[in-house]
C-alpha cells in the first residue's frame, strides 16, 4: 500500500509538474502561431478542476495499471515502456482525435501529443521506481 500511495502521490506530481514545464517551455512557443486564435488566450485562464482531475485519473490508471503490465525487463525498461505506451494512448491518439473532430489543425495537435507523452514517460519510470521490488 505504501509504494502505491507514494508512486500515485508523487506520479500526479511529476505529471503535472512535467507537463506544465512542457507546456510553459517548448508547446506554448513552439505551437501557439500554429493555433492562431484557435486555443484560449492566456488571461482567460485554464479550468484547473478539470485540468487535475484528468491528470489524477490518467495517474491512477497508470498506477494500476502498471502491476498489471506483464514485461520481463529491468524496472527502468519496464517504466520507459509503460510511461510511453500510456502516453502513446492518452496524448498522441487523443490529440488526433481532437483534431478530428474539431477545428484544431492535425499537425500541430500530433506534435503536442509527442510532446506531452514525456509526462507521462517520466511519470512510468517514477511508478517503475517505486515498483522495482514486487
Amino acid at each position: 500500500m505504501k509504494q502505491f500511495s507514494l508512486s500515485l502521490g508523487l506520479g500526479f506530481l511529476v505529471n503535472n509538474i512535467v507537463a506544465t514545464m512542457l507546456a510553459m517551455f517548448v508547446l506554448n512557443p513552439l505551437l501557439n502561431p500554429m493555433f492562431e486564435g484557435m486555443i484560449r488566450k492566456q488571461e482567460e485562464g485554464l479550468e484547473m478542476p478539470s485540468l487535475l482531475s484528468g491528470y489524477f485519473l490518467l495517474t491512477l490508471f497508470m498506477v494500476i495499471g502498471y502491476r498489471h503490465f506483464s514485461l520481463d525487463a529491468k524496472w527502468l525498461k519496464k517504466g520507459i515502456i509503460w510511461g510511453l505506451l500510456v502516453g502513446g494512448i492518452a496524448f498522441i491518439a487523443g490529440h488526433l482525435i481532437v483534431a478530428g473532430w474539431s477545428s484544431m489543425p492535425p499537425l500541430p495537435m500530433l506534435i503536442s501529443g509527442v510532446i506531452d507523452t514525456v509526462a507521462t514517460l517520466a511519470t512510468g519510470i517514477l511508478i517503475a521506481y517505486f515498483h522495482r521490488n514486487e
